[in-house]
């Protein structure tokens, strides 16, 4: 029998596997947790450390310049601290995350841009 959820080792909340947007659900969509599991990309599943996975904030993934040359902010990424480890990695948000939380993480100069992501406008 497939899995089809997880329970959140941080909220205890449900998560189902499938994520809106995302390839492999690697954190919880309520408290933005996750677990240290991938060792060298996302979805191998290979690390032993199993720590718990801290959203600390956010960052923008890399875009190149428009036609106009202007650079502009990529899409929003997660960033998240294994609290056994200290490791940091970068984590796409899934379309299903709570933009509360999202917004809590976020620093105030990057609140606009990411609104925009999240809910289409300024």
């Amino acid at each position: 029998m497939i899995k089809e959820y997880f329970v959140c080792k941080n909220c205890s909340k449900k998560v189902k596997f499938e994520a809106i947007g995302t390839k492999n659900r690697n954190h919880c969509p309520f408290c933005l947790y996750s677990l240290h599991v991938d060792k060298k990309f996302a979805g191998d599943r290979a690390s032993s450390c199993q720590g718990l996975m801290k959203p600390i904030g956010l960052a923008f993934k890399k875009e190149k310049p428009n036609k106009y040359k202007k650079e502009e902010k990529g899409e929003v990424m997660l960033i998240h601290e294994c609290q056994k480890c200290g490791i940091q990695t970068k984590n796409r948000i899934s379309g299903d995350d709570s933009p509360q939380v999202i917004l809590a993480i976020c620093k105030e100069e990057d609140k606009s841009e990411v609104e925009k992501q999240l809910f289409g406008h300024k």
